[in-house]
């Protein structure tokens, strides 16, 4: 599979710093642009050092998704490591680089600097993108991947995210803020959704938690009004809508290359549902489980259905190491 692969280079940025729960914190350069990164020491529970299980989080989140997941139960089977993508959470916010192959290189620029030769990758959302890429680029570095609400865009051109309607009396407390109720129904793409989300959180205060329930089942996203107003930063001011609506960075063909252990899970009431399914007819190796009645942020809203499945995996695929 061709692509784009560009030099990467990786620097230490000062001293770790120290977390909850063991964590360990640091800032660390990676192709001329600072990461945050979080490494959790395997946990004394095992015989033996089980590989490296890095996680990757999806657009607007930061590696403080993982957490809020359960990464610390992860780390039962191994190291593991969680980072802020490029323009994310504490991460810097260059204007330019946002494109799959971009984060593809920042990764295996990271394991790099990790010395991690093979490792199990985790990934949420966009970040699935990123896991597929490099799994493709270096499939030797990769042991597992464990894909969870993933859209793959070669394999899902468009998604349904935005609110098929708007009950009048919600469209009414949504002007008063003033924002557009159409607007919000035409949302088509995942940025589209991510951005009436911020907006709502910006604009609406107090009251954007009961709207964003009574619209998309969830009651927010960004955990600050700063937060959301970062992300609309981002969107506006650096070159990441244009990267993401350009990148061809592989095709459906190339994914039925993939001969990797793979485990999908995608909530049942998630609109990433058709990449999952596509995902499984395509990749040989590939395993499916719907989580039924849950949404796109399952993970981090009721964990106990992202962990329960995964570390099953997770531990089958260290019996097989």
């Amino acid at each position: 599979m061709g692509g784009r692969h560009a030099a990467m280079r990786a620097a230490p940025s000062g001293p770790p710093r120290r977390g909850g729960g063991g964590r360990a914190v640091n800032a660390v350069s990676i192709n001329g642009v600072k990461l945050n990164v979080v490494a959790l020491p395997q946990r004394k529970r095992r015989r033996h050092q089980g590989l490296p299980i890095v996680m990757i989080h999806g657009l607007a989140a930061s590696s403080a998704f993982w957490y809020a997941s359960g990464a610390q139960f992860l780390s039962l089977l191994g190291p593991c490591l969680a980072y802020d993508l490029r323009g994310h959470g504490k991460s810097a916010r260059p204007d330019t680089g946002y494109s799959v192959a971009d984060m593809a290189d920042d990764l295996e620029a990271l394991l790099d600097h990790r010395d991690i030769p093979r490792a199990h990758l985790v990934a949420h959302s966009f970040g699935g993108m990123i896991a597929l890429l490099f799994a493709l680029r270096r499939p030797e570095r990769v042991a597992s991947l464990s894909l969870v609400d993933v859209r793959v865009r070669p394999l899902q051109r468009s998604i349904e995210v935005g609110p098929v309607r708007i009950p009048p009396r919600i469209e009414q407390r949504l002007k008063a803020h003033g924002l557009d109720p159409q607007g919000l129904a035409a949302a088509d793409d995942g940025i589209d959704y991510l951005n009436s989300v911020a907006r709502i959180q910006i604009s609406a205060g107090e009251e954007a938690a009961d709207l964003l329930s009574a619209l998309y089942r969830h009651p927010r996203l960004f955990r600050t009004a700063k937060a959301a107003e970062r992300w609309i930063e981002l969107t506006e001011r650096a070159s990441l809508v244009a990267d993401l609506k350009r990148d061809a960075a592989f095709g459906a063909s190339d994914l039925a290359q993939l001969d990797h252990p793979m485990l999908i899970l995608v909530g049942g009431r998630s609109a990433t549902r058709p990449s999952a399914e596509a995902l499984d007819r395509l990749c040989p190796q590939a395993r499916l489980r719907v989580v039924p009645d849950v949404g796109h942020f399952f993970p981090m809203t009721q964990p106990k259905l992202f962990l329960r499945p995964t570390l099953r995996f997770l531990y089958a695929m260290g019996r097989r190491e």
